[in-house]
């Protein structure tokens, strides 16, 4: 009888422990930028700035699945797309750039969920400075 009320006292004890760790992963699954898959295009012709974009964007806890050059390079501002229907995310991405252009524009078997196309725009893009004058990288160039 005696262990039965050790053991029950060791449960009631260790149960917000137990309890604590469930949430922090059901919060985890919950942030959408961790399952949320982004391309970044260079919309501006800046030489890396689509890799200083992903690079804050991954650091921020996004997927990258690949950068490029836009269609163009006459982009003046810069844009967060949703391409799978999941505004959400796209919302997200924009919030973390600060960036007010989120638009709707899906396509069918995307293969990212958010594209971001970095136009003339960026060096207004405060998270990007922050991010920048945090980690140096304005002097790796």
């Amino acid at each position: 009888m005696y262990m039965v009320g050790v053991g029950l006292l060791i449960l009631a004890l260790s149960y917000p422990l137990l309890r604590r760790d469930r949430i922090e992963e059901a919060t985890w699954g919950e942030d959408s930028s961790f399952d949320t898959r982004i391309m970044v295009l260079n919309g501006c012709g800046t030489e890396g700035i689509a890799e200083e974009v992903s690079s804050c964007l991954r650091d921020a806890g996004f997927d990258i699945v690949g950068t490029g050059n836009a269609d163009a390079f006459d982009y003046e501002h810069t844009m967060v797309i949703d391409r799978s229907g999941s505004r959400d995310k796209a919302q997200r991405v924009g919030e973390v750039l600060q960036c007010e252009r989120v638009m709707l524009q899906r396509i069918t078997a995307p293969s990212s969920d958010v594209t971001v196309v970095v136009g003339a725009d960026w060096a207004r893009l405060k998270a990007l400075g922050e991010w920048k004058r945090k980690t140096g990288w304005g002097s790796r160039r």
